[in-house]
């Protein structure tokens, strides 16, 4: 597995060990603590090909206008 060195201050190094649970490595505090980013385009493709991706997908914008309609009338 390839690795990356970075430096963090000693207040970020304190956080992460107290994060450690057990034998963890760093890697896997990490891993464990900051979630993958939300890969919205990959959702959306996931929704468009299921089975009801055009009326879920139409579901949600209505339910969204909907939202936003009131909200602006102050409801």
């Amino acid at each position: 597995m390839a690795t990356k060195t970075t430096s963090v201050d000693l207040d970020a190094y304190r956080r992460l060990t107290r994060a450690r649970r057990g034998e963890e490595s760093f890697s896997q505090v990490i891993k464990r603590v900051v979630p993958e980013p939300f890969d919205f385009e990959k959702w959306l493709r996931s929704v468009r090909s299921s089975p009801l991706g055009g009326e879920a997908i139409s579901a949600i914008e209505k339910h969204i206008a909907g939202r936003l309609s009131r909200s602006r009338r102050g409801g």
